[in-house]
């Protein structure tokens, strides 16, 4: 695809985007290794593909874009975030998993009928039946948290339930990208680049569909009566403007030389600098911040940087409830601050917290609060980016024919030696075993016709820890060696040369309770568990209470250490006060 110049920058603008650039964009989706993929299209979609394009658009309002449902009533809607379903789904949307439905839910709840609160999953339909213990608040509290805990044991469960033959590429999203932009394809850019726009910009739901929104702000939004808020502080500096999101027409202006034409077109409806002496020469952070650091100081000039600290906070509450009108109405509010203590001024301020769920951070690096510099990051903010596209996170092919050498400052004393794929297979899988990167790890295995009990090389320097099982529990990785032994099946009796199973390597209890608990899972007659050395099986119910028992234990050693050094300096201040005492009768 030949890059083609339809376009300028004014072009960009994304609430005044020409047509041909419009026209052009397609969202780009990816999986979870950054490969460019054709979208999948939620249940309700596909339900829905026929008539999608002669009616209008649901209102977001009917949808649960977490789970991909879509109600008749608000009231549905409503209902239905509360039930555990949804919750469940926002837990996997977390782990970027796809949302699963009613009836598969259900399929895990029967799977955990033999386990406690599998049948008290809330339902906001029996909450009448409820009401003797909501009116109780702790009842209530611990009743919610044990429901919390069993959805999260639930989540595990079916999380670390992955095993080599399974083909789930993971979730197909324009969201895996760790960037803060999301990608559009275009007509007008070549197949290595992309428009990019900041995420900052979409509301939660805006989120899921970017382009409908992207063209709803064209089309069906009036932007001459739409704003957003700028706010800037840091050194003493601060600068706050509210922005319209039409802006003005700048054809035939002179280009200046501090400021571009885009920055020109920003159109300010509001706009407040000020500057407290608050840091002092040279030495940076605030003087609130050094007195934290080193003690308070006691000197004319610190005394005027905490009045001046004190009386930037009221300029900015002042300047915030004057403009409550305009902040009542925004889209958005882009806050900057360098510190928490900055950001408190904001965040715990009564106008903000009305609309806390459109405060968001500035996406990029900022300079010293100016008014030039808010017009510099709304123009940064709000105009498409040719970017180039992420690169994809490809699983490294071991080249066997290519010798990797190790260097030296002298060649002549020893020959290069070639890598074998062993070791290059034993360097992929480790990198992913550190990082828990358990789906990777199941493609890596899957794609090369690996063994999961495979040995690792060279032999001489892993004769501790042979296999995975051996180095993830040597380590202490307890997730990965739920996920080897569990769902993997890897062998639990494999010994190294040492005569040590992988039981024998964990060193913390944390590690030691995932084998039991996977005695648990796989029962008595998966193998010889005598031969693996591991203790007897527990289930997640006698961990929580091994765990429980731990910290009250700590906790009573942890008194009893104060218990005993308190009297000891009571001991030590009696014994004082004798030596005082018997100083002053001596005199």
């Amino acid at each position: 695809m030949v890059e083609v110049t339809q376009f300028k920058k004014n072009d960009l603008y994304i609430y005044e985007l020409s047509a041909n650039v419009l026209d052009s964009l397609k969202l780009i989706t990816f999986d979870s290794t950054l490969h460019e993929v054709d979208p999948v299209p939620t249940a309700t979609a596909a339900a829905n593909g026929a008539s999608a394009q002669t009616t209008k658009p649901t209102s977001d309002s009917l949808e649960c874009n977490v789970c991909g449902m879509t109600f008749e009533t608000l009231q549905r809607n409503r209902e239905h975030r509360r039930t555990d379903l949804h919750t469940y789904n926002v837990k996997r949307n977390m782990k970027d998993l796809s949302p699963i439905g009613e009836d598969k839910f259900q399929d895990l709840i029967s799977s955990k009928e033999g386990t406690p609160h599998a049948t008290d999953i809330h339902n906001p339909s029996a909450d009448d039946d409820q009401e003797d213990r909501d009116n109780d608040e702790s009842e209530s509290d611990e009743f919610y948290r044990e429901q919390s805990n069993f959805l999260d044991d639930l989540l595990e469960d079916e999380v670390t339930n992955m095993s080599i033959d399974d083909n789930s590429g993971g979730v197909v999203s324009h969201l895996n990208t760790r960037s803060p932009q999301i990608y559009f394809n275009s007509t007008l850019l070549q197949n290595s680049d992309a428009f990019g726009i900041y995420k900052a910009l979409f509301t939660e739901d805006q989120t899921i569909k970017p382009l409908q929104s992207v063209k709803e702000w064209n089309f069906n939004k009036d932007q001459s009566s739409t704003v957003s808020a700028l706010f800037m502080v840091g050194g003493g500096h601060f600068a706050g403007a509210i922005v319209s999101h039409q802006r003005a027409n700048v054809n035939g202006n002179a280009r200046k030389q501090d400021q571009s034409l885009q920055e020109q077109a920003v159109v300010f409806l509001e706009h407040k600098t000020f500057h407290r002496y608050t840091t002092r020469r040279k030495q940076g952070g605030s003087q609130s911040a050094m007195d934290q650091a080193k003690g308070k100081a006691n000197s004319a000039g610190s005394d005027l940087r905490r009045y001046n600290e004190a009386a930037l906070k009221l300029d900015i509450k002042n300047l915030l409830a004057e403009w409550e009108p305009y902040l009542r109405n925004c889209e958005n509010v882009f806050l900057r601050a360098t510190n928490i203590h900055e950001r408190k001024v904001f965040t715990d301020n009564r106008e903000i917290k009305k609309i806390e769920n459109k405060v968001k951070s500035f996406p990029f690096t900022t300079g010293r609060p100016t008014v030039a510099e808010l017009k510099r990051s709304w123009c940064e903010l709000s105009y498409l980016k040719k970017v180039a596209k992420p690169q994809p996170l490809a699983l490294k092919e071991p080249n066997v024919s290519s010798d990797i050498t190790k260097t030296s400052k002298n060649e002549d004393k020893e020959p290069s030696k070639e890598i074998s794929p062993e070791e290059l297979h034993t360097k992929e899988l480790l990198q992913f075993l550190k990082k828990a990167k358990a789906p990777l790890l199941v493609a890596y295995l899957r794609k090369r016709g690996l063994d999961v009990n495979f040995r690792l090389a060279p032999k001489s320097q892993y004769s501790v820890t042979p296999t995975m099982l051996h180095f993830a529990a040597q380590q202490g990785l307890r997730q990965m060696v739920t996920i080897l032994i569990s769902n993997l099946k890897s062998d639990p009796c494999i010994e190294n040369e040492y005569g040590k199973t992988a039981w024998d390597l964990a060193k913390s209890s944390d590690v030691r309770y995932a084998f039991q608990l996977a005695r648990h899972k796989l029962g008595e007659n998966y193998t010889d568990w005598s031969k693996s050395h591991i203790d007897k099986p527990l289930s997640r119910e006698d961990i929580d209470i091994l765990n429980k028992e731990k910290l009250d234990n700590e906790k009573k050693e942890t008194d009893e250490a104060i218990k005993r050094e308190l009297e000891n300096v009571r001991e030590r201040q009696k014994a004082e006060l004798e030596d005082k005492k018997r100083f002053w009768e001596n005199s």
